[in-house]
């Protein structure tokens, strides 16, 4: 579950919200789909898209669907605010992870076979004895 707080705040139903809960991973094909075809009848578009995951209304269509709110709940988010959602969906989908995960994996990765530390050295460039 991703949690992203809001720069500038918005009133959704006469209520501030602050933050958004996007709850992804219960996310399905289905759902994916039904984003699609939300997305293209925002735009106007009869066709297919090349590729969803980059185009930002079909992004909001899913923030919207993962946190949910209405799609036009989430349009009315701030520029920055908005971006930075439709970037947090378009990470996990095409990432696959969320934010706390990879911090996790980072976290827990060793050091790859072969490479060293660099030997302790002072200020001046010299190995310390």
């Amino acid at each position: 579950m991703e949690h992203y707080v809001l720069k500038k705040p918005v009133i959704i139903d006469g209520k501030e919200l602050t933050e958004i809960t996007l709850n992804m991973e219960d996310l399905s094909v289905i759902d994916l789909e039904n984003c699609e075809k939300q997305a293209k009848a925002l735009l106007g578009k009869k066709k297919g898209m090349p590729v969803p995951e980059t185009n930002k209304t079909y992004l909001s269509c899913v923030a919207a669907k993962a946190s949910g709110l209405k799609i036009s709940d989430i349009r009315t988010f701030g520029a920055q605010d908005y971006t930075q959602v439709c970037l947090l969906v378009q990470d996990f989908l095409l990432d696959g992870e969320s934010e706390e995960e990879e911090t996790e994996s980072k976290d827990t990765q060793t050091q790859k076979p072969g490479k060293t530390d660099p030997p302790n050295q002072t200020g001046n460039g010299k190995p310390q004895s």
